[in-house]
This record gives C-alpha cells, structure tokens and sequence, in this order.
C-alpha cells in the first residue's frame, strides 16, 4: 500500500513538473556582460588592495616594534620589558581591530560592496522575474549558483533573454 501511495504521489509531482514551464540561466554571464558590474567589481578590487596596502604596513611597522624590543631586550629592566611587550600587544591588537573594520562582515569593504552591487542585483532579479512572467517560466535556475545541475538542453537557456531585458532597461 505504501508503495503505490509512494508512486501515486511521485507520478504527481512529475506529471506537474512536465506540464509546467522551465529554463536556466547562467547570472555569472550575464553580470559579466555589464559594464556596471564590471566597473563596481574595479572599484572593489582597488578599494580591497588599498586597504590590504594599509594593513600590511601597519605589520610591518609591528614586526619593526618587535625587532626593536627583541634588539634592546638585554638592557631593559622587568618592569620595561613588561611595558614594550603591553605595548606592542596593545599594538598589535589595533592592528587587527583596524583589519576587521575594512574586511570583517561589517566593515568598510562588505559594505561598499553591498553598496555597488545590491542595484545591480535587484535589477538582475527584475530581469529574470519579468521574463519569467512573460515566457510562463515557472522555474528558472541559475546555473552559476552551482546547485548540482550536471545537465541541461542549450536549449532552455535564457541568458541572453535577461541580458536582452538588462540593456533594454537601462
């Protein structure tokens, strides 16, 4: 009995998977082909090196800090050697503070990024969901998320329709 339940609904959910609609789309592609996202990713990039330049001088300047006290190590008293070695701690604890300011999940970086990204995605979205509305698409995947599609028909590849829709709308 199980069994034939177990049939009835599978022939179901195939029989309406059949009966409606689908296609896929590649969104790494189409982003790829607009200017907008190009650019947004050069600004990301610059910014991203910049601060990189930044944080990697204030290690340096750290590990400088270090090799001085390694250096006069000898001639400090206990209670200076606590002092240099609180120092650079403290030091080296700004140093990271300042690291996840520009790349931590609030920081500068992500930040800006959402910034520049987010219209572009929304419009993307709009794209894809206007297509799907006008085409009678009842699903859509996007193949770039990576969802574990190991096949598809060319065929149902709407790419180019979003991306169509995408320069239309500017």
């Amino acid at each position: 009995m199980k069994r034939v339940l177990l049939f009835l609904l599978v022939s179901l959910v195939t029989g309406s998977l059949s009966a409606q609609k689908y296609a896929v789309m590649n969104s790494g592609t189409i982003l790829e082909a607009l200017p907008e996202y190009t650019s947004a990713q050069e600004q990301i990039s610059d910014l991203q090196e910049q601060y990189q330049q930044k944080i990697q001088a204030e290690y340096d300047q750290l590990e400088a800090m270090f090799q001085q006290y390694q250096n006069d190590k000898a001639r400090l008293s206990a209670q200076q050697k606590n002092a240099r070695e609180q120092e650079i701690l403290n030091r080296e604890e700004e140093v990271k503070a300042m690291q996840e300011r520009y790349f931590g999940q609030e920081g500068t970086l992500a930040k800006t990024s959402e910034v520049l990204f987010k219209p572009i995605q929304d419009r993307l979205q709009d794209a894809v969901k206007y297509i799907a509305e006008r085409q009678g698409y009842a699903l859509i995947i996007d193949l770039a998320i990576g969802m574990g599609v190991v096949h598809y028909t060319p065929e149902i590849d709407i790419s180019n329709l979003i991306l169509e829709r995408l320069q239309a709308v500017r």
